[in-house]
């Protein structure tokens, strides 16, 4: 008998089906039975009978649990996961394809989105995909623009927002270009530069400022000239929601480097100075290939296109 033999064997004892995967995934993702259980719309002591039967099967402890029910992935945990996420998501283009095949757009679409950036663009982008595909499910996930890559490059998620994706493409990606912002300053009205219409990045040291948690808030300074640290601009606060960076400009805490669209067209107690010259921020739609990306994905990168020349067309003919 030979080694290629006994491998076959041993894979045939084994038998693992894709509701224990979806439910190992989802108590990773979630960190709890309770949020998992919702997740793959089963009870949660299914989701712990299926987890229980896949270590079973596969003779190694994937999850610790403490008394609270709260999950963390083992070190082979870790190993096997990024694998059983790719093998899920090949499930899911299959499957996809076939109903495709019929003239059906079905399925899931799991959509990483960078926290607080353009959140017009997203919320336009998504109405408009789930009006005219309403029977693909759509799931958000948010986090910094570092995590989303790594979601992308992982196969956590089929499709995601990137930021610059020309100038600093990462890696294991594809990206379209789908709008352009512009990278504003934010000032309280009694700054010693709200009257000015034009700023240069000159004129920033020795600022502190209120940054997102994007992870990319070096990079944002970096393409705007600025050189954060001892000599230039000073982050001294990071916040996560728009409505606070702009609270906290508007109290004189600090000064703001963000993407125009991040904040409302109105601002109150806010002044936006544009850089000397003008600096333009792309924003596009990533996938990990474009060639074998699913159905779902293909379809809302197309309506991301459609939806951003509708509006550049709109904001043309007011102007």
């Amino acid at each position: 008998m030979n080694a290629n033999h006994i491998c076959h064997i041993n894979m045939k004892d084994v038998h693992m089906n894709f509701s224990q995967l979806q439910c190992f995934v989802a108590l990773a993702e979630q960190g709890s039975f309770t949020e998992a259980a919702y997740t793959v719309n089963l009870t949660q002591s299914a989701v712990s009978h299926a987890l229980a039967a896949l270590e079973s099967e596969l003779g190694v402890t994937l999850l610790e649990r403490n008394r609270k029910g709260v999950v963390a992935l083992t070190n082979v945990g870790q190993k096997i996961i990024p694998h059983v996420r790719l093998l899920l998501a090949q499930a899911e283009i299959i499957e996809q394809e076939a109903q495709a095949a019929h003239g059906l757009a079905v399925g899931k679409l799991r959509l990483g989105s960078i926290l607080s950036l353009c959140p017009g663009v997203l919320a336009g982008v998504l109405t408009s995909f789930q009006r005219q595909y309403p029977d693909i499910e759509v799931v958000l996930f948010e986090g910094t623009a570092l995590e989303v890559y790594e979601w992308i490059s992982n196969g956590v998620v089929d499709v995601g927002f990137a930021l610059h994706p020309t100038l600093h493409p990462a890696k294991g990606m594809e990206s379209t270009l789908i709008t352009t912002d512009e990278l504003c300053v934010f000032v309280p009205p009694g700054h010693r530069l709200h009257a000015r219409g034009l700023v240069t990045p000159s004129e920033l040291r020795g600022e502190d400022f209120v940054m997102a948690k994007a992870g990319c808030a070096v990079q944002m300074m970096e393409l705007a000239g600025l050189e954060p640290g001892r000599a230039g601009p000073h982050i001294r606060y990071q916040a996560s929601d728009s409505a606070t960076i702009l609270a906290m400009v508007r109290e004189g805490i600090g000064i703001s480097l963000q993407p125009r669209m991040m904040f409302p067209k109105k601002l109150e107690g806010v002044v936006a100075l544009s850089f000397d010259p003008p600096q333009r921020l792309e924003i596009g739609i990533a996938v990990r290939s474009q060639e074998l990306a699913s159905p779902a994905a293909r379809l809302f990168v197309q309506t991301a296109l459609a939806w951003t020349q509708e509006q550049a067309v709109l904001a043309a003919s007011v102007r």
